[in-house]
């Protein structure tokens, strides 16, 4: 993501510190945020991502720092691993929750699979917190055309297991199959990239196109007409975020986060959950058909869904709201460790 950065930005890479499992360059990153913990001893230490997450907390805690916090934007806990790790990853999360001042989640239904599923953290400990960004642009994107004869489906994201890109590709060969007017536009790279573009070629999917990574997605999301999600777990997809701000609606498995993502109550058509700016659907090749074909014919409702997902994307997941939330939480936290009075904590 440094892509994101300005010039002006005061950061400092660890080249030590990866995604991949290294033990001796993990040790090397533990020991050098230690180090700069003991140089700068900041009040507050906020982590995030779960390798990021563990070694920084550690060295934190090593480091005695007074406020210790975690953000889940999506978790490891289950469906990447053996079960014998992932009942390791579960220890280690435990452990290191009660060592920490909050663990946020960017979802209700989150919070409530690691207070409760999971019991990583007891819920008076967990804080949710949604994304904030800046959408500006996107909300500057005029609606699609739902009268348009052809429509074009998005699907944005890493191409990995927990994506279920084989339930993509399964909707797209449906689609072609009962002569659908769509076009997909897939964007995104992972390691299942090489195996799903030979799967298209197999298939002979010449309405779908691969687009590879986009550090700025305005271009991709104004070309689409609604987003697919496709995942078997998320934490709070931010495609589709970005998409709702730009009036895309978005048809989705009900996974994770995804679910506090839908505005309203649901109307049940034909076990598919229909809401104000989305459709959750079970992950069926037929079901995703189904409500794509039931989108097509309903322009008119389809147009509701985009002014919907617009204004809902602007009210909860606008950067200021973000801000002004960790700023309460990080004075909570001050005042609750004695690092700033009462009267001051209020104020900032």
């Amino acid at each position: 993501m440094e892509y994101l950065l300005k010039d002006s930005d005061q950061t400092l890479h660890l080249p030590e510190l990866s995604s991949r499992t290294h033990p001796l360059q993990d040790l090397r990153a533990l020991w050098r945020l230690w180090r700069l913990m003991q140089q700068y001893r900041p009040d507050i230490v906020h982590t995030h991502t779960a390798k990021a997450g563990v070694i920084g907390r550690v060295a934190a805690i090593l480091a005695g720092i007074p406020c210790v916090v975690h953000t889940f934007h999506g978790h490891v806990l289950e469906g990447y691993f053996s079960p014998l790790v992932n009942r390791a990853i579960r220890w280690i999360e435990k452990a290191l929750a009660w060592r920490s001042a909050r663990i946020c989640t960017v979802s209700r239904q989150q919070a409530e699979e690691l207070s409760g599923r999971f019991a990583v953290a007891p819920a008076d400990k967990v804080e949710v917190i949604p994304l904030g960004l800046d959408l500006q642009r996107l909300l500057s994107l005029p609606a699609p055309d739902f009268q348009s004869p052809r429509w074009t489906i998005g699907w944005l994201g890493r191409f990995v297991p927990i994506k279920n890109l084989q339930l993509l590709i399964d909707v797209a060969t449906a689609a072609a199959n009962a002569d659908l007017p769509l076009d997909f536009l897939i964007a995104g790279d992972g390691a299942e990239r090489s195996w799903f573009e030979s799967e298209l070629r197999r298939r002979r999917l010449s309405h779908v196109q691969v687009l590879g990574w986009q550090d700025e997605v305005d271009a991709v999301i104004a070309r689409c007409h609604l987003l697919l999600l496709t995942s078997h777990r998320e934490g709070t997809p931010l495609a589709l975020i970005q998409g709702m701000a730009a009036g895309r609606p978005f048809v989705s498995t009900p996974a994770g986060g995804t679910v506090d993502l839908a505005l309203g109550p649901a109307r049940v058509e034909r076990r598919s959950r229909w809401h104000e700016n989305s459709v959750l659907v079970a992950a069926e090749p037929a079901q995703f058909l189904e409500v794509l074909r039931d989108l097509l014919a309903r322009p008119k409702e389809a147009a509701l869904m985009s002014e919907a997902a617009r204004e809902f994307a602007h009210r909860s997941f606008a950067g200021e709201r973000l801000v002004s939330d960790m700023a309460h939480l990080y004075g909570v936290l001050l005042r609750e460790t004695g690092r700033i009075p009462d009267s001051e904590a209020a104020l900032r």
